[in-house]
């Protein structure tokens, strides 16, 4: 099973590249598992929405 350090590393990693079909399943795995983990999952995910739409309204400006 994937420790929680291990997770977090993965969750983040997802943002920068797509995880291998392995890593993805072992991730997924753990995320039944472990709800502090999903909860920073979750964290991660609305952070970089929300980078996202300032990136946009930022290009909007110029």
């Amino acid at each position: 099973m994937l420790k929680c350090q291990r997770a977090a590393e993965l969750i983040s990693l997802q943002h920068d590249r797509p995880l291998s079909l392995w890593e993805r399943w072992q991730l997924r795995l753990h995320l039944l598992v472990c709800s502090p983990c999903k909860r920073y999952q979750k964290q991660l995910d609305t952070i970089s929405l929300a980078m996202h739409h300032v990136r946009q309204r930022a290009g909007d400006k110029q």
